[in-house]
């Protein structure tokens, strides 16, 4: 089977779950598109933040690796690193803005998915291996246990429920599938200035831990600064 038709083969419509027929439209006739190597299932009007979408040219490069050292006393290299060493055969990064964690594992069918044209237009530039699709993390539009691995950094807790995207990271991992998760949680005074400076409303540590021991089971857990890590396992 070529990687054109496994991917393919794994998509679903993200409307109504059925099957993907040809490139790229499904057994009911719902219709989607590619442009410039980007895989584009987005259903509806979901924008990234404005401030992400005018530091994409240098968020991988200094808006990431700054903003992490300041407010998680860690390197933006080691976290990826930590992040893409569970890294399977097939890999979906969920909000993977440029890719950048795709240089730090390995995959066959390496997916990245985001909601941002733009980073994704910097994803194929930089990585063209790496499979774009622009879709909703609370709709992702892939069949159940499609993937090996998956990743969401820097994003579910911008969403009004992350459970969402929590369970659907659930559903299209296969069993004993690993995912890694960091999000900000309420743990000191640096997470309070970067919600009010994002406009979010942050949940705690213990309530991501909650939702995610619903899905899975939890291997290595951590709060740094104003951040939590997760890894958890697919049971």
């Amino acid at each position: 089977m070529s990687q054109d038709d496994e991917i393919i083969e794994m998509m679903r419509c993200p409307i109504d779950g059925t099957r993907i027929i040809t490139r790229w439209r499904c057994e009911n006739g719902h219709e989607f598109k590619e442009t410039n190597g980007i895989l584009d299932f987005l259903t509806e009007n979901v924008e990234s933040h404005e401030l992400l979408e005018r530091v994409a040219p240098i968020y991988e490069s200094l808006w990431a690796p700054l903003g992490l050292s300041l407010t998680a006393g860690t390197s933006y290299s080691s976290l990826m690193s930590s992040a893409a060493s569970s890294m399977g055969e097939r890999h979906l990064d969920v909000g993977t803005g440029t890719g950048k964690l795709f240089d730090y594992g390995k995959c066959r069918v390496c997916v990245g998915l985001d909601v941002s044209l733009r980073f994704l237009s910097y994803l194929k530039k930089k990585r063209p291996n790496v499979i774009a699709v622009r879709a909703d993390a609370r709709r992702l539009p892939f069949k159940d246990s499609s993937f090996d691995s998956a990743s969401s950094l820097f994003v579910i807790h911008m969403l009004d429920d992350p459970s969402l995207a929590v369970q659907e990271i659930h559903r299209v991992l296969k069993d004993k599938g690993r995912a890694v998760l960091t999000v900000m949680t309420d743990n000191n005074v640096i997470d309070k200035i970067l919600s009010r400076w994002w406009g979010l409303s942050l949940r705690s540590y213990d309530y991501y831990l909650g939702v995610l021991t619903r899905y899975f089971e939890v291997d290595k857990a951590r709060k740094m600064g104003a951040w939590s890590y997760f890894e958890v396992v697919k049971s």
